[in-house]
């Protein structure tokens, strides 16, 4: 019936349409739009940048305030020890000791304060790539389908032509035979 003719072509009309499932734009639109939703959705929905600067302004605030305590502690030190009320060595020791704990913990902190925002954003990170790694396999296998169904009409077309290739060619077999 259609021997000799492309499998694609039967009485010259066009069986399935692979087209439709190939536009490039339409699923490039498509997926940004559905990335664009995801980033929202998963990443930016419970993130606040107002909350996050003052967040970091207190923990700022709290160091300065923190060193100064320290340093007038240390001035205090260091002013009985020059009045005479702390013994010399033991005002300079103390003023030594809390100078320094006052220099040194305005680094701590702020290295505890960007060890935060770093999980913080590690943890948005992970997110976007599970969300996008979900989004990514669901139209991964969507297209698939869409390629599938596109190529069915044709596999189907291929599959009874070869059923009755194999029919003729047992027809031509039991006639040899004879």
């Amino acid at each position: 019936k259609s021997l000799g003719k492309s499998p694609a072509i039967t009485n010259q009309s066009l069986i399935g349409s692979v087209t439709a499932a190939s536009r490039f734009e339409d699923i490039r639109n498509a997926l940004s739009s559905k990335m664009m939703t995801c980033i929202k959705q998963d990443i930016l929905s419970n993130y606040d940048p107002i909350r996050e600067e003052q967040d970091m302004k207190s923990s700022l605030k709290q160091t300065i305030v923190a060193s100064g305590c320290i340093h007038v502690g240390a001035l205090t030190s260091g002013v009985c020890t020059a009045l005479e009320v702390l013994d010399l060595t033991m005002g300079c020791i103390s003023t030594s000791i809390l100078v320094s704990l006052g220099i040194a913990i305005v680094p701590y902190q702020n290295k505890q304060t960007v060890s935060k925002m770093e999980s913080a954003w590690e943890e948005r990170s992970q997110a976007l790539v599970e969300s996008m790694d979900a989004m990514h396999r669901k139209e991964m296998a969507r297209i698939q389908r869409r390629i599938m169904d596109g190529v069915a009409p044709y596999t189907r077309h291929v599959k009874t032509e070869k059923e009755r290739v194999e029919g003729l060619m047992r027809l031509c077999d039991d006639c040899q035979l004879v």
